[in-house]
């Protein structure tokens, strides 16, 4: 197999086997392959042509997968779109890769209509995200007629996708994946996550996270796993149902559903008997949240380091480090060691690699590597440099070569000359009680340049203050590295994969 589109077409030998549930309906992989097919046929009967690009906005349910193995089929490039977004988010999408067409369900077509980046494209609506919500139109394109995909043969080095970037601090860049990063990410992260073959994946996240399709949905069907679709929805009794109802052997558990999950996990055994990879994912969590899993979970969970740019887990932790006994520096806030062939190493400003303990940008080597921007030729010519990719990400390495992520590079806070890193101040500011959710920005100061903000979520009921906050931290950090401000919300600003816009923290507290 050379390309996605080989392994999609040998998917087919699992016949009768379930690929996708949603719900109380389910799809055969035979089901599953003749469908995309027919869709690929249509598309490229629309004049979507090999190497054009497919924006692909749908709802989670039993129809989602289709528009994007299609578009494989196809020999097209999918880009995928959240399906949260809104008009404007669309819009640079489809201007920035010039995408001939667009699938998506009908739920999302009044963002669609009113998108005027749209206007012209191929346009196919596949019914709603629900299973019984179906489009005539739809169902008799993916019915009838022949399941032999068109006739196009891409390579290796061929375009797969276009995965845009979460936007945390500007508008999304789009990372280009090839047919042969995409081979190379996908039997990465079934080694990484654990995947069992022939085994029950049970999706908790939304198939709009472009990561998705690369840790879990490829990595799951080339296997000849079925994957189970919880959104929309989601609740932990329902998660946990259908974990025991199908033995799940997969999950995976936004930072935000962590300390549920744990507690759940703790009543319910049976749910959680045969699951071979818990993998955490999203923002990062503290130590705290991690060891709780660990103590439910043991060496099932999983925690590893990667990005839209590196498609895979370049790094992750293994079943023989959830106790701590392979001699991790701090084993509950580790991402992992390296996971051959990827290289994980933190360089100095030189570039040059440094000592275990000193902390510089992490830089990756992996054949997983995405192969630039689309159009963004200085944004490339910035993150790739002599094929390895400068993640713009802080960390360190300690002596037995685990590796630890202190922060992003645009959000380290010099005061004063000397560096905060961010993530060190807000794992110790979660530990406070009445923190729900924490997040530390610098801000302009008169005297030291910078200086650290916290902005803090109260738990329910909580009368905490600006002085306790202050005060927890002198108790833990030097002094340099305590608050100067606190600012009290009701909830951080994300994004639509869960991260914290940092920038538009800042942004509101500087005016």
């Amino acid at each position: 197999m050379d390309t996605l589109r080989d392994v999609l077409l040998r998917c087919r030998e699992f016949g009768d086997r379930v690929a996708v549930r949603a719900g109380e309906h389910e799809r055969s992989y035979a089901d599953l392959l003749d469908r995309a097919s027919r869709l690929a046929r249509h598309l490229a009967g629309l004049g979507v042509a090999p190497g054009d690009r497919v924006a692909v906005m749908v709802e989670d349910g039993l129809r989602s997968l289709e528009p994007h193995l299609a578009t494989t089929l196809a020999g097209a490039v999918v880009v995928p779109v959240n399906a949260r977004f809104r008009e404007h988010e669309l819009a640079h999408i489809l201007r920035d890769c010039d995408a001939a067409a667009i699938v998506h369900t009908s739920g999302v077509a009044g963002v669609v209509d009113s998108c005027e980046a749209a206007t012209g494209l191929v346009r196919v609506c596949t019914g709603g995200g629900d299973g019984a919500e179906t489009d005539a139109a739809y169902e008799s394109v993916v019915t009838t007629g022949s399941a032999e995909p068109p006739d196009v043969g891409p390579s290796p080095g061929d375009l797969a996708m276009i995965g845009y970037t979460s936007g945390t601090t500007g508008n999304p860049k789009g990372a280009m994946m090839s047919h042969a990063g995409g081979l190379a990410a996908m039997r990465t992260n079934q080694v990484a996550f654990r995947v069992v073959p022939y085994g029950e994946g049970a999706f908790s996240g939304s198939i709009s996270f472009t990561a998705l399709m690369w840790a879990f949905v490829y990595p799951h069907l080339s296997v000849g796993a079925s994957i189970d679709f919880l959104q929309p929805g989601l609740t932990f009794d329902r998660w946990f149902d259908r974990m025991e109802q199908h033995g799940s052997t997969f999950t995976f558990v936004p930072t935000p559903y962590m300390d549920g999950f744990a507690e759940h996990a703790a009543r319910r055994p049976a749910a959680i008997a045969r699951l071979a990879g818990v993998c955490h994912s999203a923002s990062p969590a503290t130590p705290e949240q991690r060891e709780a899993m660990v103590a439910v979970l043991g060496a099932a969970y999983v925690e590893s380091y990667g990005a839209t740019e590196t498609l895979a887990a370049v790094a992750a932790t293994t079943r023989l480090d959830a106790d701590g006994s392979s001699g991790a520096e701090a084993p509950f806030s580790t991402i992992g060691r390296p996971l051959a062939p990827s290289s994980v190493v933190v360089v100095g400003e030189d570039g040059d690699v440094l000592p275990p303990g000193e902390v510089g940008e992490i830089v990756v080597d992996s054949p997983c590597l995405f192969v630039g921007y689309w159009g963004n030729e200085a944004a490339t010519r910035a993150a790739l440099r002599d094929g390895r990719y400068f993640t713009g990400d802080l960390g360190h390495v300690d002596e037995r070569g685990f590796v630890y992520v202190d922060g992003r590079q645009a959000d380290l806070i010099i005061s004063g000359g000397m560096n905060v890193y961010p993530a060190e101040v807000e794992r110790v500011l979660a530990q406070l009680d009445g923190v729900a959710d924490v997040a530390v920005v610098g801000v302009p100061h008169d005297r030291w340049g910078e200086s650290v903000c916290a902005v803090v979520v109260r738990a329910a009921g909580s009368s905490l203050d600006e002085a306790a906050v202050v005060d927890h931290a002198l108790s833990r950090l030097a002094s340099y590295k305590k608050p100067t401000r606190v600012e009290f919300v009701d909830e951080l600003p994300r994004n639509a994969n869960l991260k914290v816009l940092k920038s538009v923290l800042r942004t509101d507290l500087v005016r």
